[in-house]
């Protein structure tokens, strides 16, 4: 008899332990790690889609470029000017520009006399200067001038400014011809000096860049550095 009341012990105590085990909430699953994805920002890019091998000129001591239109005289100016003029009168298309070469034909018909004596003045000081070839250098001169005025990535701020000086040039006085080149020599030369800052500031974003997301080309880059500054040393 206590056998059989052990037996039905048992049994309860074995239903009871699986009805609890059956009421118990099951674990949780492992919670899967969080995974952040790597966001790699755009490296930065050249101001005005130029190229990434522009040469910007050097910063001298009185605070402008080292550009072609540096240490030149007051008549120098004004042909430089009128060249810059001509490369607008040629390059700026569109309805805001279309007067740029009426303008311009305005500026050299007006100031004939002026324009001559100051090409002669300045094909003399070549050939002071340089004496046999100074006809060719001078042509080196001007082809350099001219590739200067055309550079295309600066087309539509160069074109702004040109347009607001022809129509200054075509009012400007002979004996007034030397105040005018000054002044529309800076603004001309305005939109090169501002891509000459935002290339630079280029550079140095790029470099940052370089050297948090691809330290590989920030060294690669050093080493060219590295290599150019001695094989110019050593030229």
């Amino acid at each position: 008899m206590f056998q059989g009341i052990n037996k039905v012990r048992l049994l309860m105590a074995t239903a009871a332990v699986s009805v609890l085990a059956a009421c118990q909430t099951p674990p949780p699953p492992p919670v899967a790690p969080v995974v952040v994805p790597q966001y790699t920002p755009r490296a930065p890019t050249t101001p005005f889609g130029a190229s990434i091998n522009t040469i910007v000129p050097q910063l001298r001591p009185d605070g402008l470029r080292q550009t072609i239109n540096r240490d030149i005289g007051p008549l120098q100016t004004v042909w430089h000017v009128r060249a810059a003029l001509n490369v607008a009168a040629l390059s700026c298309t569109g309805p805001q520009y279309e007067r740029i070469v009426s303008d311009y034909n305005a500026f050299i018909g007006n100031n004939k006399r002026f324009l001559r004596n100051a090409n002669s003045a300045i094909l003399r000081k070549f050939r002071r200067d340089i004496g046999n070839g100074y006809q060719q250098a001078h042509d080196r001169h001007q082809t350099r001038l001219y590739n200067y005025w055309s550079f295309s990535p600066l087309r539509r701020p160069f074109c702004d400014q040109a347009v607001q000086v022809s129509q200054r040039a075509i009012v400007t006085k002979p004996e007034d011809m030397e105040a005018f080149g000054a002044q529309a020599l800076m603004e001309l030369e305005k939109p090169f000096t501002d891509f000459y800052l935002a290339y630079e500031e280029y550079e140095r974003d790029l470099d940052a860049w370089r050297r948090q997301y691809a330290p590989e080309q920030a060294q690669d880059a050093a080493d060219e550095t590295i290599n150019t500054t001695g094989l110019t040393e050593g030229g």
